[in-house]
């Protein structure tokens, strides 16, 4: 994999812009705006590289079966800081599998050539937008028709949601995609407008509305803004939020395909998945694996530990992480209290300069069980965090 400079097309901001990505600027702590969107530079990989990762992403997939299979059996929820009350879901829905439809794995991938799992975003995963169209779009403008791309996600995403169709596994007359309105940025809501496009374009009747407009009527279950029944709903609002909150026994006591119920994606057993406890368990159950980082429970890693990263289990875009090189303090992520339900310690792996500072993450997207394409953000500290940009990427 290399990085390249290359000059922006004029114009970009208006481009990407009219292409869904009205959240470009990241705002800082002292009121400056920096661009989350680069394309001042792009990273080239080989084919033989793209194949790589897929075929590691693929084995993940299967991984992380073993492992919800495993944290079931030896019942670590707890440990997990998954509470009670949610686990007779979780289990019943990892059995009976109702539909998902993606996440995304975030690699690092330094110089050695070898891709090394940093985490799993299994049930909210954001960054779609700009990985499936509009990076897209900016390689068609630069390269021409002729540019090569790892990015199947628009096409998987539609043939997705038309197999559920068609599968009957989508319950009632619309699909309603629910987004959070305490999201100020646009990203969420862009995101959720573009997957509703990907569903239409499956020929799904769609309903987009934000998750604070749900309503719950006894007897009926959830209802729409219109009365309608929220039969279906795919929701861009992670479950460890929707447990602890009013609804969320609602949400628990009326889950299936059923008069009356809301079949949810993605599926509460996600839960397992998006947990930063997934990470432990892998290496638990695959401890001589290259592309699984050692890691441990927080208090269980070894005594002469000297470089790793300590994270939340419940976090996102590097907040509350600590990055510990050589028994050093060398990076800390931004406050956003989160780390209540506990930690984990990973070793430390090397991101890789590409140049110019710039240390990427591969997220490599699934749709279903499948690889679908990849979209990289680059960092110049250790963590990537919310002020870390996308950068296209093309096939050499």
């Amino acid at each position: 994999m290399n990085r390249h400079d290359i000059e922006p097309r004029q114009g970009w901001p208006a481009t990407i812009e009219e292409q869904g990505l009205i959240y470009w600027k990241t705002p800082l702590p002292d009121g400056e705006e920096i661009s989350y969107w680069h394309e001042g530079a792009h990273y080239s990989l080989t084919s033989d590289e793209v194949y790589d990762v897929e075929a590691i992403a693929r084995l993940m997939l299967e991984m992380l079966v073993e492992a919800g299979d495993y944290i079931i059996e030896e019942n670590l929820f707890a440990q997990m800081g998954i509470p009670g009350w949610a686990v007779p879901r979780i289990k019943e829905t990892w059995e009976s599998e109702p539909p998902m439809l993606y996440g995304r794995f975030d690699f690092a991938y330094g110089h050695d050539g070898v891709a090394r799992l940093l985490e799993y975003n299994a049930d909210t995963p954001t960054g779609l937008l700009e990985s499936a169209a509009v990076q897209w779009y900016w390689a068609r403008d630069v390269f021409g028709e002729g540019v090569d791309q790892w990015n199947m996600l628009h096409e998987m995403l539609v043939a997705r949601w038309r197999e559920l169709a068609q599968a009957g596994r989508l319950p009632g007359a619309r699909l309603h995609l629910l987004h959070t309105s305490a999201e100020q940025s646009g990203e969420d809501f862009m995101t959720i407008g573009y997957l509703t496009e990907t569903a239409r374009a499956a020929n799904l009747m769609c309903e987009l509305m934000a998750i604070e407009s749900l309503g719950f009527v006894d007897g009926q279950g959830f209802v729409d803004l219109a009365g309608n029944p929220v039969r279906t709903a795919f929701k861009l609002y992670p479950w460890e939020w929707m447990v602890r909150e009013d609804f969320g026994t609602q949400a628990l006591e009326h889950m299936g395909d059923g008069d009356g119920q809301t079949v949810w994606i993605e599926p509460i057993w996600k839960m397992l998945w998006s947990n930063k406890g997934i990470l432990p368990v892998l290496h638990r159950l695959f401890p001589e694996n290259p592309n699984i980082l050692p890691a441990w429970f927080d208090g269980e890693q070894p005594a002469g530990l000297q470089s790793y990263i300590r994270k939340p289990l419940l976090a996102r875009e590097g907040a509350n992480a600590t990055v510990v090189i050589d028994g050093k303090v060398a990076e800390e992520g931004p406050d956003q209290d989160y780390g209540e339900e506990g930690f984990v310690v990973q070793e430390y792996t090397d991101l890789g300069d590409y140049g110019g500072g710039a240390r990427p993450v591969l997220g490599v997207w699934t749709v279903d069980v499948e690889p679908a394409g990849l979209g990289i953000r680059e960092t110049d500290g250790l963590l990537t965090t919310n002020t870390s940009r996308f950068v296209p990427h093309v096939i050499a």
